[in-house]
């Protein structure tokens, strides 16, 4: 049609002059002009500063510019992106779709800003506004305590640090069920059972090895120490998957071992960085026996690790055979696999004097290390309970005459014995703790009471107030920081942590104590109460396991 170019001028001049008259024709319709909303308050770029795990708050109030509009005439979005920009992820979190913003935050702390962004749709129209804020993260987790529960038969882990466990903190914190915000909101599969921290250092040039594990009965996993996000699960932490997951003990104590141990289904399996590098994660075959011992043999769930090198001990770990009914050694090994050997044979008087650790012939209660890496243990021959304490922690030789010959003491182990059963509620105690500055005392507890037993006296002290009637001790552990923070040295082993249970909220007491007597020890209390609680966090389930999360090098408050 517009082939003939003389054609085109006047078919332009017709369609402008077309265009002109519908413009001039506009006040034969109906027009509305837009109801723009306007954000009066948090001003849009307000900056929030926020804990990590902590609920941001936003309750914004808009202006119109013609009439008031009720709440539920628009639609509220709130995303989070990962910069102030909020244009590098193709791909926002909502964070929540009510016109108030009640979130918690658990994107990792940044040195940059995170951009939360509010966008308000008038329903009506369609028509739609975005305002922006600015946050900022903070790191929250540091040193504290993991508390491991059932609740409602569902496995949570929370992380709890009061400003007296972690004293750069300007409040208590308690972040609940810290697995499961950080995986999808998927809890471990199964009853919980334990939870265990290890924090390494090798040199000060090397990694710090820090490693978070939780079991239960059907799986185990590592997670990240910082975030709580999920790093490796059940048979990827094998070298060879094995058929069964029944996790027991995980136990890496001191600083000095390559070795953490782990105990399944009553075999031994290490993860052995001596011989994969200090990020290895996978532990290794059932640990088999060498020719010094005989017999099949299945371990009870605690592990004894020296404090002395593996070289000079010529052991990483000590366990204790539950078939066998004595202790084996777990070799100082650079092989992946390292071997378990007996003790020497003992002493003859030392063994009828005390007992024999390649004999103990009776059911392991309880093992733990207490002052001068003494190891302590709780036996029962069925009828009585037995307290024993064993020189584990010494060296396999020593120079004589500019000779390196055996180390008497490796004949002579068993050190002191105890009737534990004619301490107060001694064959009652389920729960037991040592303390790594209290040369002549140890805890344990029953149901209701705390005793400090007192190796002089051979007597157990009863340290606590009554509890509720309600409640039932459900755990305690003492906040032993061991070597791994300089930092908390002042703090290592002052702080007692018990958790009750009555019957629908688990509880967890903070309590001051000496450190080398085991008493309880609240000289700030108003009231002049020694055996006065720092604090009481309640909300818990029902708290199966404890163990104490050290500040690692590098995991700072910014």
């Amino acid at each position: 049609m517009i082939k003939d170019k003389n054609h085109f001028p006047v078919l332009l001049i017709g369609l402008t002059l077309f265009l002109v008259s519908c413009y001039e024709d506009k006040g034969n319709y109906d027009y509305v002009k837009l109801n723009e909303v306007f954000l009066n308050a948090p001003v849009e770029g307000s900056r929030y500063v926020i804990d990590r795990y902590d609920t941001l708050r936003i309750e914004p109030q808009f202006g119109f510019s013609q009439q008031q509009l009720a709440d539920d005439d628009m639609a509220y979005k709130w995303e989070i992106y990962l910069d102030d920009w909020a244009n590098t992820e193709t791909q926002s979190i909502v964070l929540g779709t009510e016109k108030n913003l009640r979130a918690q935050i658990t994107r990792p702390a940044s040195t940059t800003d995170y951009a939360v962004v509010l966008t308000v749709t008038e329903k009506s129209t369609g028509a739609s506004y975005r305002f922006k804020y600015y946050v900022s993260v903070l790191p929250s987790v540091l040193s504290g305590l993991m508390v491991l529960q059932d609740d409602n038969g569902t496995c949570r882990l929370d992380y709890l640090a009061s400003t007296y466990a972690e004293p750069s903190f300007a409040s208590n914190r308690h972040i609940s069920n810290v697995y499961a915000i950080n995986n999808h909101g998927e809890p471990l599969d199964g009853e919980p059972r334990g939870v265990s921290f290890s924090l390494v250092t090798k040199s000060s040039y090397e990694p710090q090895v820090k490693n978070l594990y939780v079991w239960t009965d059907k799986q185990v996993v590592r997670i990240n120490s910082s975030d709580f996000s999920l790093e490796h699960a059940d048979g990827d932490l094998f070298m060879v998957a094995p058929d069964k997951i029944d996790i027991t003990a995980m136990v890496r104590s001191v600083s000095n071992t390559h070795m953490t141990v782990m105990l399944n289904d009553g075999q031994a399996h290490v993860l052995n960085q001596q011989a994969t590098m200090s990020y290895g994660y996978q532990f290794s075959r059932a640990l088999k026996p060498n020719a010094s011992l005989t017999g099949e043999m299945r371990f009870a769930p605690y592990v004894y690790q020296p404090d002395l090198f593996g070289s000079q001990t010529g052991y990483s770990a000590i366990l204790y055979d539950e078939i066998g009914k004595r202790f084996v050694k777990v070799a100082e090994s650079y092989d992946v696999e390292p071997i378990l050997f007996a003790f020497n044979e003992q002493d003859e008087e030392n063994k009828t004097k005390y007992f024999d650790v390649n004999n103990i012939g009776m059911d392991m209660v309880w093992m733990g290390k207490n002052y001068g890496a003494l190891a302590y243990a709780v036996f029962t021959d069925g009828s009585k309970r037995h307290l024993y304490r064993m020189r584990f922690n010494v060296a396999s030789t020593v120079t004589e005459n500019g000779e390196e010959v055996i180390n008497p003491q490796v004949y002579k182990q068993a050190a002191a014995k105890y009737d534990f059963s004619a301490a107060t509620e001694g064959d009652d105690a389920k729960f037991f703790e040592c303390g790594r500055y209290a040369a002549n005392t140890m805890l344990y507890a029953s149901s209701k009471n705390i005793y400090s037993y007192d190796f002089s006296a051979k007597r157990g002290i009863l340290i606590n107030e009554p509890f509720p009637e309600d409640e039932e001790i459900t755990d305690f552990c003492i906040y032993n920081v061991e070597y791994y923070t300089p930092n908390l040295s002042d703090i290592s082993g002052t702080l007692l942590y018990v958790a009750t249970w009555n019957g629908k909220e688990g509880k967890i007491y903070e309590f001051p104590i000496n450190r080398t007597t085991l008493r309880l020890n609240n000289r700030s209390d108003a009231n002049g109460n020694l055996k006065a609680p720092y604090n009481v966090f309640g909300g818990f389930g029902r708290v199966v396991d404890m163990c104490v999360k050290p500040q690692g090098r590098g995991d700072t408050l910014e």
